[in-house]
């Protein structure tokens, strides 16, 4: 109540008076002396620190943005036992003149700092204990402001994006130009000046230390005015592998003010691939591999190409709806969707939850493999019909150490750019495991507040209800909107702040809300991260699982992971306990256990998505003529229906119990070539069907009774 009313009123003893009387006093006379005494001997200790804040490189702003923003000051206390929050502020000086004045107010959740924005023209900040009645201000330390008269910065990008999987390069550093064959760079260059004089400047471009040709601009520089400027169609030089990009801002006499360069990839013949199918290929990374001694923490790089054994290949799926799923060895195999904008999407993997084996060190998870002694990868079919690849692998702990358990990833693609991913596990009855968790993979020199959208996940379930996921989680949900909702649901995952296309998750057999939101990082009181970092993972060698930012995101890849389901798995396809031969060639009981999900890579809209996820989760009824119907009549891990043909001809009526969408059938014993299809006699496209001799994928949405007929080569 005091307190309340010294800050009120500058005149207050009758006030004063009453209220002590009437309700007693906050403090005695002894002790507010005695606390204020100690307060004034506080401030001469180093009790705070004060600096000059250019902005927290990973909080934006970011890039051009940044060019002429305001400062922060930042103010942090070093002995948190001591509080003087309520008399401390920040003096805001120029020429030794006060202008304004901030109340300092520390967060413990910032760590016990402040950032406090202050204005461009100021010289001089001052932190000030101003003691209860504002009658003494006592300065306890100050800063000198200073400021660069002129700034800049550029960034440069192709003309035409392309997704760097076309071009056949794998997560180029964001601070690196990425030029195709036939492309050229387009710079955007933005110029702040503090100087009183307006000035007429150049801005020049070149490539490399000896330019055979430049590009020049004229700008004029005004007073704390933010000049934009973009420059396009500048061209590499021929026949190189890198470039060097160069930007300078030249004065009156060509003194040189500014100079950035850009490293620059070149490619000169982009790879061909099938626009449906499965590649094996080694796909491009320029730099080296980081390295740390787990034993002595010391770090050293190893080249890329000198990393894995050489008959170790990666294999990329391209699919007609520009999807790119890649297995890549710099992941350990594990896979990702490879989106346009450098990023990746991956849905985990299967992963031993604590209480870990005896003696693990650190996680036990497949992306511990980075030597890949355990994991493989192969194309069992590229058809015009389907894409089937496998990944095979043990969960590994930092030093390799393997107990007997194993995983079969089988994954199906079909021309429509949706797939199918399959978990088959062999595992120790005692052993718990993690499946699905949504992680995001980004390329070197990249922050993820800058490329990461807000929304990073939609939930969509199946009756029809819409929950959005912003990230960070502040406030995160409550218990009751993260298990409210019983039904299957669609995962909409975004991965980038200009990617058009989705990434997609779904399976009936799992209506549990994942069990964990990952939170956000803080770094020196300020949020960093929208969600878990880490740089161990992909490609980095030697680092444990961390809990904070760290430097290597300036030279290797990085993952971001959002939600997982933890321990919640959904209902397996089948499931038994069985004497069978483990990993590490021992006879034991072991369980075996199977999963299946729909996954893709896409923009259509959400009514769109429930109609593939009922469509996977309903299979039509069946009338067939010609053929017989196969004991395991629907696989859910393929999407397909299977049919065992009799006769040349072939009629199946398809039932639909909602709409069905794009079917697949699997078809044995067919006699010869397919020679024609039709749907209510109608003829079907050759371009809206596929067929390889066993697969046939038909694009259709069916909503009534339809008969397909089917006439093979007799």
């Amino acid at each position: 109540m005091i307190k309340l009313c010294i800050h009120l009123h500058s005149h207050i003893s009758i006030l004063f008076i009453l209220t002590f009387f009437l309700f007693g006093p906050c403090l005695t006379a002894s002790e507010k002396s005695n606390n204020l005494q100690k307060q004034a001997d506080v401030s001469q200790t180093n009790s705070y620190e004060i600096h000059i804040d250019k902005g927290h490189p990973w909080q934006p702003p970011f890039e051009l943005e940044r060019v002429g923003t305001s400062l922060k000051v930042f103010i942090k206390q070093i002995h948190p036992d001591i509080a003087l929050q309520n008399s401390l502020w920040l003096s805001s000086q120029i020429a030794g003149r006060e202008v304004k004045q901030n109340k300092v107010a520390f967060s413990k959740e910032a760590n016990r700092s402040q950032r406090i924005v202050i204005d461009d023209n100021v010289e001089e900040v001052v932190l000030l204990q101003v003691l209860e009645n504002k009658s003494s201000r006592k300065e306890i330390t100050k800063k000198k402001v200073e400021r660069n008269i002129l700034e800049a910065d550029a960034i440069a990008k192709a003309n035409v994006i392309t997704n760097p999987i076309d071009l056949g390069i794998i997560f180029p550093p964001s601070d690196e130009l990425l030029l195709g064959p036939g492309q050229t760079a387009q710079i955007n260059v933005a110029v702040y000046s503090r100087s009183k004089q307006t000035q007429t400047i150049k801005v020049v471009v070149w490539f490399d230390e000896t330019p055979t040709s430049t590009m020049t601009r004229k700008i004029e520089l005004i007073q704390n005015r933010r000049i934009n400027l973009t420059m396009r169609n500048i061209k590499a030089p021929a026949g190189r592998d890198r470039a060097t990009l160069n930007i300078a801002l030249l004065g009156k006499t060509g003194n040189r003010l500014w100079h950035k360069t850009i490293p620059t990839i070149l490619v000169r013949q982009s790879p061909s691939w099938p626009k449906f199918g499965a590649t094996q290929t080694s796909l491009r990374y320029d730099s080296p591999i980081s390295i740390r001694n787990p034993t002595t923490g010391t770090f050293s790089t190893l080249p890329y190409d000198k990393g894995w054994k050489p008959e170790l290949q990666d294999i990329v799926v391209t699919l007609p709806t520009g999807g790119r799923y890649v297995f890549w060895k710099g992941a350990s195999y594990i896979p990702f969707w490879a989106g346009k904008h450098n990023t990746g999407l991956c849905y985990e993997w299967a992963e031993i939850l604590p209480p870990r084996p005896e003696n693990a060190v650190d996680c036990v998870e497949p992306l511990m493999d980075k030597e890949l002694r355990y994991g493989r990868v192969k194309i069992i079919e590229s058809t015009p019909a389907r894409v089937h690849v496998r990944w095979t692998y043990q969960s590994t702990d930092l030093v390799y150490n393997v107990w007997g358990d194993s995983a079969i990833e089988d994954y199906y693609f079909y021309p429509d750019g949706f797939a199918t991913r399959v978990v088959s596990l062999k595992r120790d009855p005692k052993s718990q495991y993690e499946l699905s968790e949504f992680i995001i993979l980004t390329a070197p020199e990249t922050y993820p507040l800058n490329i990461l959208p807000r929304n990073l996940i939609d939930v969509l379930y199946l009756d029809g209800k819409k929950l959005k996921l912003n990230f960070p989680q502040l406030p995160k949900l409550n218990s009751t909107e993260m298990g409210s909702r019983t039904a299957p649901a669609v995962y909409r995952v975004r991965l980038h702040k200009d990617e058009t296309a989705n990434a997609i998750y779904f399976t009936p057999n799992e209506n549990k809300f994942p069990t964990v939101l990952f939170d956000p990082f803080f770094d020196a009181g300020e949020l960093v991260t929208p969600a878990y970092w880490g740089s161990h993972w992909p490609l980095a060698r030697g680092n444990a699982t961390g809990s904070k930012i760290d430097e290597r995101i300036h030279i290797t890849p990085c993952h971001n992971s959002l939600m997982s389901w933890a321990s919640k798995r959904p209902i397996p396809l089948n499931s038994g306990l069985t004497k069978t031969i483990d990993s590490m060639g021992r006879s034991r009981n072991m369980v075996l256990e199977r999963w299946a999900w729909l996954i893709g890579m896409t923009d259509v809209d959400d009514d769109r998505l429930i109609e593939w996820a009922n469509s996977y989760a309903n299979p039509p009824n069946l009338e067939v003529k010609g053929a017989s119907i196969e004991l395991s009549s629907y696989s859910m891990e393929r999407r397909a229906l299977r049919l065992s043909v009799d006769q040349p001809t072939v009629s199946i009526t398809i039932k639909p119990t909602v709409r069905c969408v794009n079917p697949v059938f699997e078809l044995s014993n067919a006699p010869g070539n397919l020679i024609n299809t039709s749907l209510n006699n109608k003829v079907v496209n050759s371009k809206h069907y596929a067929w390889d001799g066993q697969t046939l994928w038909l694009k259709a949405d069916i909503d009534s009774p339809t008969v397909l007929t089917l006439n093979f080569e007799k």
